[in-house]
């Protein structure tokens, strides 16, 4: 779990995934827990194992899949700057990085009601 959270400090996890506060320092309170105010036109999910607000339902399978090739469970894929990231990062990470990020993610405290749940549409179409 150190090499996972290593790599999700280095990555864009809590940039993107962390709520911020008033003063736009990020709300470690709540990390990872899905930030709703992203950008302007797209949000940052919850990534903590919540069960009903996070990844908590996804194997550790499904999160290095994801973070391979895109692929949400349910067979849809991920867009917006979700895929940037992956298309242009994880998508190059050998399969003991991924394995270890996955772990990282599921073994953090849950938090719910962050951002949008997982996996979920948001406004503009793009998931994830």
């Amino acid at each position: 779990q150190n090499r996972g959270a290593y790599l999700a400090a280095i990555g864009h996890c809590a940039e993107c995934h962390t709520p911020r506060n008033l003063f736009g320092a990020l709300d470690n309170d709540r990390h990872l827990a899905g930030s709703p105010a992203e950008t302007a036109w797209e949000t940052a999910p919850n990534i903590t194992p919540d069960r009903a607000d996070g990844i908590g339902k996804w194997s550790e399978n499904d999160l290095a899949w994801f973070l391979k090739t895109g692929a949400l469970p349910d067979g849809d894929y991920t867009g917006g700057r979700m895929a940037e990231v992956i298309d242009d990062g994880t998508a190059h990470l050998n399969e003991a990085d991924l394995r270890a990020l996955a772990s990282y993610l599921r073994a953090i405290p849950p938090i719910s009601g962050g951002g949008k749940t997982a996996g979920e549409e948001g406004a503009d179409g793009d998931e994830w």
